[in-house]
């Protein structure tokens, strides 16, 4: 089978385009065929050697597949060939290996799809997953009438913009450039602010008549930190859940108490923290695949390439300019 594999880290020119041998299913396990699979930034964190969690190389990427089963193991009897399944990474151990033609995974770590489901749309889950639990785990107690969501036109952006209106928020997209907000603003968006010539601070103020947002979701930190403190209501939730702008400059609980006014607070989320709590995360997928299946969200794609252009995948979401979920057809 054809595969991308790294043995080293850096540039898009370390994955590999290699034939592995065909895995075989195992007791209780079952051999998936890939029909679609998802490109997401950890995958680049992985590549580049920059993941908190790196794992040993050679290493095949990959944490998003959706596909048919092509085979059963002995004692598999939740699942039958030509079913169609999704297997995310979170449910493997985080053990990759997706960016595959096939993988085997145990049954009870594959989720059956239903057929009004493309096989596309259905590597964005784990981007409603993670929304989901963003809004509703990690945020827990916040009464949101209005969000802020930076990096709104990404795949984890627009997955938020959902959830939030499905929860009944109004949320502002923060994004760069005219073309990202007139998306974010298509998506359902109350606003979407232009980072690069808006001051977003001003613009989240005045759209909220001054209250401020209940929750900033935020997957940059490094300078916008601050404002994002800044731009909460009394008793907002900053919640990072990455770091793509580096570490915040100074001193993060001087800043928070230079807006007591408000009583902030930040919540830091990793799926780690799930990495042995698993029912929070099942919760979760089983939110993301309702919302799919209900025609109540619908995922954005950017962009369908081939399994060995990769390294053009992973170029256009380092670009920044892809808007929405990035997928890779074997």
């Amino acid at each position: 089978m054809k595969a991308i594999q790294i043995s080293r880290t850096g540039g898009a020119d370390v994955l590999a385009y290699v034939d592995l041998p065909n895995p075989e299913p195992g007791p209780g396990e079952v051999l998936v065929r890939a029909r679609a699979i998802g490109v997401n930034y950890f995958d680049i964190l992985i590549r580049t050697g920059r993941y908190r969690w790196m794992p040993k190389l050679p290493f095949v990427l990959g944490n998003e597949m959706s596909g048919q089963i092509a085979a059963v193991g002995p004692g598999v009897t939740k699942l039958r060939t030509g079913q169609k399944v999704f297997v995310a990474g979170y449910d493997l151990g985080n053990r990759g290996g997706l960016y595959a033609e096939y993988s085997t995974a145990p049954q009870d770590a594959v989720w059956p799809l239903p057929e009004g489901i493309d096989f596309d749309d259905a590597v964005a889950l784990t981007n409603y997953q993670l929304a989901w639990l963003l809004m509703h785990r990690a945020a827990r107690g916040i009464e949101a009438k209005t969000v802020v969501v930076l990096g709104a036109a990404g795949g984890v952006g627009t997955a938020l913009l959902d959830v939030a209106r499905l929860a009944g928020a109004a949320a502002i997209g923060v994004a760069g450039g005219g073309e990202k907000c007139a998306f974010v603003k298509a998506r359902g968006a109350l606003a979407a602010i232009d980072h690069g010539s808006e001051n977003v601070l001003e613009r989240v103020r005045a759209l909220t008549d001054a209250r401020g947002a209940d929750i900033v979701f935020d997957h940059v930190a490094g300078k916008s930190m601050a404002d994002g403190l800044k731009m909460l209501a009394p008793l907002g939730m900053v919640v990072s859940y990455a770091v793509l702008g580096g570490m915040p400059e100074g001193d993060l609980f001087a800043a928070m108490r230079a807006n007591l006014e408000a009583s902030p607070a930040v919540r830091c989320f990793t799926m780690h923290t799930l990495d042995h709590w698993p029912e929070p995360r099942r919760e979760a997928m089983e939110q993301a695949i309702e919302m799919l299946d209900s025609g109540r969200a619908k995922p954005a794609i950017a962009a369908r390439l081939p399994l060995a252009e990769a390294g053009k995948a992973h170029a256009l979401i380092e670009s920044r300019k892809a808007m929405g979920k990035v997928v890779l057809i074997p």
